[in-house]
């Protein structure tokens, strides 16, 4: 495999990458290699998983109409006296 290794002043990466400040105006080390990702057909390939209904089975159909206006009952218990 080719790679690159350059030791080099850091200013003049300034414009390519964003560099923390410990590491600018100094000499860094600088090495390039090239970017084989294997797993980029996989990932394409792949169909995206839902997480939609995941939680059906703990659905408590009698709470349904208490969750309506909880957020906002709570609120207001809360801070009613501010």
């Amino acid at each position: 495999m080719n790679f690159i290794r350059k030791v080099a002043n850091s200013n003049i990466l300034v414009d390519v990458i964003d560099l923390p400040e410990n590491l600018r105006n100094r000499e860094v080390e600088i090495l390039i290699f090239p970017f084989e990702n294997k797993n980029t057909n996989e990932r394409i390939d792949r169909n995206p998983k839902s997480a939609k209904g995941l939680l059906e089975k703990y659905k408590i159909k009698d709470f349904q109409n208490l969750e309506n206006g909880a957020w906002a009952k709570a609120v207001e218990d809360q801070y009613e006296n501010s």
